[in-house]
């Protein structure tokens, strides 16, 4: 119980980010091994790509929107946090913090666009 008192709050934030993305890879991993079906063959000329080629782009794909939708909810938190306290102050603020809220999101909104990029060369 003493241990849990003396972490920083931060420290819990940044270790459970990087447990979820953890979690979220062995996930994407086991999915993924899955639904290709077995151990990767060699390519044969007939075959456009082989399952590890796969493999390696559905975990681009996790990646990229794993690390965009975290990265996302980090900056959507600076802001909400900040612009709370700043409209408190000053409410001619608002506004200027539902701009940078938006903004925050277009980061999420980046890492699918890069996701479906990547699916659709598969």
């Amino acid at each position: 119980m003493k241990l849990m008192q003396s972490v920083n709050p931060h420290t819990l934030f940044i270790l459970g980010i990087v447990l979820t993305m953890i979690l979220v890879l062995i996930s994407a991993y086991l999915v993924v091994a899955m639904s290709v079906g077995g151990p990767p063959r060699l390519p044969s000329s007939e075959e456009g790509e082989s399952g590890s080629a796969k493999l390696s782009a559905f975990l681009a794909a996790a990646i990229a929107i794993t690390v965009a939708c975290l990265s996302a909810g980090a900056a959507i938190y600076g802001v909400a946090t900040s612009g709370f306290a700043a409209s408190a102050e000053r409410p001619e603020l608002r506004t200027f913090m539902l701009i940078l809220g938006g903004l925050a999101e277009g980061i999420a909104i980046y890492g699918l666009l890069v996701a479906i990029m990547i699916l659709g060369k598969i």
